[in-house]
């Protein structure tokens, strides 16, 4: 008898297809980083057109600030509705309705440069945040309920992985050398309608959640029908009692709501170390190289070469991932997020360092290339992906969606922190040198946190996983 097959070509589709649109989340933070130095004038030339009047660079930094931020924004009011649209149209059908905003998004900001209008720029990047922040939570979901338990941390982080090839994509074709120019950089924007459109194709030939289907809807034929197709075989009846096992036991609390997530002490603990892993994602300092590598480049006195040293940090963050995943069922979720964590904790430092010591030594200003690369390595090895495997793994079914739009709103609402405040902290001159002090801080005691409660998720059911947070009480 031979073993059955894991990575069918139905669960193959199924996570190529989500992870297709999570690439638009990718290019989305990184379309704008090479092409700044194209953008910011042209943003100053329509004030100008318009107005008559000059901005100052404070203004213009702000504006620029913003316009990067927003996106941010609409991501966290997208991961905040999650849990409401994967309740009401599931997994695969809010993915169907969402990637309608992605088209919408990219038409206002390829247009904003032929109508003088940065605020329709800022707009749509607001709406592509909208859908974006609702693929970070259904397309999470979605992967953990149709991966096998044994592999469902490889699976998973193509939640990761997904995201960092639309940055490195977007960093490639960003340059001045290809569509980073005064002229062509509005392709960047309809570009980002590519990923939506392939998604939509892609999930027409996948089936809806096996565990939505069945502990949501009570459609046990659908869901045995959905997972046969996943599994490729028809004994499928221990994932089928699994699953109703789970319900069994959450019988009576199918929909947790988000007051019920915060006051019940059975969910306090998880949801802690959900938002704090969500936040050290964020508050490692990554934003900060993923929006403004060129910039920091450019602090190094790299001049010209900034914007092609910044593809290195895709090309990094795309070739560790794909190592991260193959360990995520071997290591665990806990060990590469803990040692990624001290890894960007140690760069911070040697960063801070490289730029205080560079007016004195020119030369250490490749050194602090390399700690940027090394900084992106050590993310990618967990925090980069590790949050986004670890969320729906912590909680059963009923708390998910809650749960999920909870985390993932706290890791928007950080990306907006960070994008909107480190610009304007990098700028000034008595502070710049000093830019990833705070990273530093924030990530030695998300670390703390996380080395007393966070459990070990992998390949355990939700149950051993409970019973570990309990014993972490």
């Amino acid at each position: 008898m031979t073993a059955p097959k894991t990575f069918t070509n139905k669960l193959v589709l199924t996570a190529f297809a989500t992870g297709s649109g999570l690439v638009s989340f990718g290019w989305n933070t990184g379309c704008l980083n090479n092409a700044q130095e194209s953008i910011k004038p042209w943003i100053a030339e329509s004030y100008y057109h318009r107005t008559g009047h000059t901005l100052s660079q404070h203004v213009l930094t702000l504006l620029w600030s913003s316009t990067v931020a927003i996106f941010a924004i609409g991501g966290a009011i997208g991961a905040f509705t999650a849990s409401i649209v994967s309740r009401r149209y599931g997994r695969r059908g809010g993915l169907l309705r969402t990637n309608l905003l992605g088209i919408i998004a990219a038409v206002l900001m390829s247009s904003s440069k032929f109508v003088h209008s940065p605020e329709l720029l800022i707009f749509g990047r607001f709406i592509i945040g909208i859908e974006c922040g609702l693929y970070t939570g259904l397309c999470t979901m979605y992967l953990s309920e149709v991966s096998p338990k044994h592999v469902r941390g490889m699976v998973g982080s193509l939640g990761g992985l997904s995201p960092y090839t639309g940055l490195m994509l977007a960093e490639i074709m960003s340059t001045p050398a290809i569509l980073g120019t005064s002229t062509l950089w509005p392709l960047i924007t309809v570009i980002a309608a590519v990923p939506s459109v392939t998604q939509f194709i892609l999930l027409q030939f996948c089936y809806e959640s096996p565990r939505y289907l069945l502990m949501n809807r009570g459609d046990e034929q659908g869901a045995r029908h959905a997972l046969s197709s996943l599994r490729q075989r028809y004994d499928i009846d221990d994932e089928i009692n699994e699953m109703k096992q789970e319900a069994e036991h959450l019988r009576g609390e199918t929909h947790v709501t988000l007051r019920e997530l915060f006051t019940q002490p059975i969910y306090r603990l998880p949801l802690a170390v959900a938002v704090v892993v969500h936040f050290s994602m964020r508050f490692c300092g990554i934003n900060a190289i993923m929006y403004y590598s060129t910039a920091l480049f450019k602090h190094a006195n790299l001049g010209d070469v900034g914007p092609y040293a910044t593809i290195g940090v895709g090309v990094i963050l795309v070739l560790i991932t794909l190592v991260s995943g193959s360990l995520m069922d071997i290591a665990g979720r806990r060990t590469l997020h803990l040692w990624g964590l001290f890894g960007t904790w140690l760069c911070s430092l040697l960063l801070t360092i490289t730029f205080i010591l560079t007016q004195y030594a020119s030369w250490l200003k490749f050194l602090s290339i390399a700690f940027v690369y090394l900084f992106v390595v050590f993310f990618a090895i967990g925090p980069g992906t590790v949050p986004w495997i670890i969320l729906p793994e912590i909680f059963a079914q009923g708390a998910r969606p809650a749960a999920t739009s909870v985390a993932v709103v706290t890791n928007w609402m950080s990306n907006f922190a960070v994008g909107l405040l480190f610009p304007l902290l990098a700028e000034n001159s008595h502070l710049s040198d000093y830019s990833f002090v705070p990273f530093a801080i924030l990530t030695t005691l998300s670390f703390l946190f996380l080395f007393k409660y966070m459990p070990e998720t992998k390949k355990r059911t939700f149950e051993e996983i409970t019973m570990a947070f309990r014993r972490a009480q």
